[in-house]
């Protein structure tokens, strides 16, 4: 994917999903296709676990991650690492 998207170009780059961290923004796709963003809370078995406005969803790598952008408060997830690989 290219850097940025159509509608929030300078909201987000195209990152590696192993450099997000606890506090990050995620931008993913949902099941209609359409962007959506949230804060990430912890690294599950299933990939991010993110929090949003309707509640909190999963986001995978392979599956509908579509960027980050670091926050200036992040943290990493030890534990989740340790837990999850």
């Amino acid at each position: 994917m290219e850097q940025g998207s159509m509608t929030n170009q300078a909201l987000w780059e195209d990152e590696m999903f192993e450099e997000i961290q606890i506090g990050d923004k995620i931008f993913y796709f949902n099941e209609r296709l359409q962007e959506c963003s949230g804060d990430a809370l912890m690294r599950g078995p299933a990939g991010w676990v993110v929090s949003c406005e309707h509640g909190t969803v999963v986001v995978n790598d392979g599956d509908n991650y579509a960027g980050h952008t670091p926050a200036k408060n992040r943290k990493p997830d030890h534990l989740g690492h340790f837990l999850n690989g």
